[in-house]
């Protein structure tokens, strides 16, 4: 797999700078629509990078003339009927569809009879069997777009995608990946990139979540054949029958799935059965669904060893965080908005704490008094506890693979 960093910046100069300055990428695709006619010659001379010189939504002008400028791709939007106005071996050839996947394999056997030198699909799924279709294309470079998209954006390149585009600065297409991240999911082995299991946090939404950046390097670290990505969905039930289908390993549970998901697992950890809540799920050798709660882990690892605790919330973390603090002998009040799960105080009646250890699991920023505080909502602080938990979590997965 190749990495394209997309340059899609206001003026000529600030692209021309950034593209100067554009890392550890393969390739780069300057977005050059906004700029009219550009110096070419400073285009070339800013890298030397291949470039693919990209007008989406617009005609390139006089595209011979940047190929005999040195830049070594021009990104052509597909058509019916087209008829190339430069050599395939220097075109991307690229259909992109905002809304939908329609017509896909009619348009994807198309496109692949030009025979450009490299073939481009970004499309929008919208469910998991989207996504599974779309990553079924082979000979192409596939794209999901938007958040429901994730899965097979982040997935493609393990299952043969030739070009990945990322973000060098300002994103340009629905849900891509800035250059920073994917470089921590993809590493810098990128031209053997392989996954023969996958395994994705399931939330909705999950598209903020770092785990694709933790998970995967600890891959790599152990050389396991594995690959991990988002599943960003709205229902729990199709990724439990990809699961049970062989098609995804293994699961990091987030909101709202948590609760759901414990009645999947035909086997529970300890903390699990303690906490009432999952936010792991694989599928093990034997084919039995294993449920546990490495959230537990994640609090035992970060929380030290206070004597007195508030606990702001009532739902499956707030209930790993409960179990971890018994567990070093922690007293706890719990506060929270509403009396269902945990029993708990009126949440205003958390100003008269005056504890060693507040935890916050609520999903928003609240006013907490001045004492040290742990929140495991990301953005917000949370990546201490997500890095945490991730540990165990990540042992759980390399055990439903060996």
């Amino acid at each position: 797999m190749k990495l394209v960093a997309t340059i899609f910046e206001e003026t000529f100069d600030a692209a021309l700078a950034a593209m100067r300055n554009c890392g550890d990428c393969d390739m780069i695709e300057l977005r050059a629509e906004r700029f009219g006619a550009i110096d070419l010659d400073a285009v070339r001379a800013a890298t030397d990078k291949p470039v693919i010189l990209t007008y989406r939504g617009a005609r390139a002008p006089e595209p011979s003339r940047a190929l005999d400028a040195g830049i070594d791709f021009i990104d052509v939007e597909w058509q019916p009927g087209l008829e190339l106005a430069i050599p395939r071996e220097r075109a991307v050839l690229s259909h992109h569809d905002y809304e939908s996947m329609r017509d896909l394999d009619e348009i994807a056997g198309s496109m692949l009879a030009l025979g450009c030198a490299h073939t481009k699909i970004a499309v929008t799924p919208h469910t998991l069997d989207d996504n599974l279709r779309l990553l079924r294309l082979r000979g192409i470079s596939v794209i999901g777009m938007g958040e429901r998209g994730l899965y097979s954006r982040i997935l493609a390149p393990f299952l043969g995608s030739q070009l990945t585009f990322v973000a060098a600065g300002a994103s340009a297409a629905p849900g891509q990946l800035t250059l920073e991240r994917a470089l921590a999911i993809y590493g810098t082995q990128r031209e053997r990139l392989h996954a023969a299991h996958v395994f994705a946090i399931a939330g909705n939404p999950a598209g903020h979540s770092l785990s694709p950046t933790i998970h995967n390097p600890l891959f790599r670290q152990h050389g396991v054949d594995a690959a991990y990505t988002i599943a960003s969905f709205e229902t729990f039930e199709p990724i439990v029958d990809a699961m049970r289908r062989g098609e995804i390993r293994g699961l990091s549970v987030t909101a709202p799935f948590k609760e759901i998901a414990m009645q999947y697992a035909a086997r529970l950890g300890d903390h699990a059965r303690e906490a009432g809540a999952i936010n792991t799920l694989v599928r093990m050798p034997d084919g039995t669904l294993f449920g546990d709660n490495t959230d537990v882990d994640g609090f035992l690892a970060i929380i030290g060893r206070p004597r007195s605790v508030a606990l702001v919330g009532a739902g499956g973390t707030a209930r790993a965080a409960l179990v971890a603090c018994r567990r070093v002998g922690a007293a706890v009040r719990v506060f929270n908005r509403s009396r269902r799960g945990i029993p708990s105080e009126p949440l205003e009646a958390i100003r008269d704490f005056d504890g060693d250890l507040i935890i916050d699991t609520l999903p928003v920023a609240i006013e907490l008094p001045r004492i040290p505080t742990i929140t495991a909502r990301y953005p917000g602080g949370g990546e201490a506890l997500l890095r945490a938990q991730a540990v165990r979590q990540n042992q759980i997965f390399l055990e439903a693979i060996r």
